[in-house]
């Protein structure tokens, strides 16, 4: 065995023993693949130190494998990032979405509230309109009440007058009548005296 591969056996033997508690840790947390940050950052370290080892020892197996595994990771990297980008882009594409539909809901909101302001308003000057029709009524029917109350006094206080007018008259003419009777009755006492004093003279004759 030729003093290249024992040395390349022994990086390698080494690299797998620095590895172990990963591996542990792999198996706890049940992570495993290259894609597992903390596996894809040792993959990074293994693949230096395979190539500055390699180059060091002057072992171009060591470096064509560190080369190919810094290319792996690097591919990883972009793969994960491109993820993590399209995670992103994602997470943004679903904000936008939920902030589109929030504006939406409550572009809603607002014109629900506006609309049942209106009707509000609508209703509400109904019910003044409707007030003001009832007040004039109720006006109108209070003045119609007054105007037939002032009619209805005015027709009593020509009623009483008349009856006024008519007992004067009645008194006037029962007056006159009683002065007629008294004329008539002196009258005919007068006739009695008279011809008693003709009959009193005629026995003396």
């Amino acid at each position: 065995m030729s003093l290249q591969t024992i040395q390349r056996t022994a990086v390698k033997s080494w690299l797998l023993a620095v590895r172990l508690p990963l591996s542990a840790a792999e198996v706890v947390v049940g992570k495993q693949g290259a894609q597992w940050p903390p596996a894809l950052a040792f993959e990074g370290f293994e693949a230096s130190v395979k190539r500055n080892l390699g180059h060091l020892l002057g072992d171009s197996q060591l470096v064509q494998e560190g080369t190919l595994g810094q290319g792996k990771v690097e591919q990883l990297l972009r793969a994960t990032e491109l993820e993590e980008a399209a995670e992103r882009r994602r997470v943004e594409g679903e904000a936008r979405l939920a902030e589109r539909h929030e504006t939406a809901e409550e572009a809603n909101r607002l014109i629900e509230r506006r609309q049942e302001e209106r009707e509000a308003q609508v209703q509400q000057d109904q019910a003044q309109r409707e007030q003001a029709v009832e007040v004039k009524a109720r006006r109108k029917e209070e003045a119609a009440r007054a105007a037939d109350q002032s009619r209805q006094e005015a027709v009593a206080a020509q009623e009483r007058q008349a009856r006024a007018t008519r007992l004067d008259s009645e008194a006037n003419a029962l007056r006159h009548e009683r002065e007629a009777v008294e004329a008539k009755r002196e009258v005919v006492e007068v006739d009695q005296a008279l011809e008693a004093t003709k009959a009193a003279r005629k026995k003396r004759s």
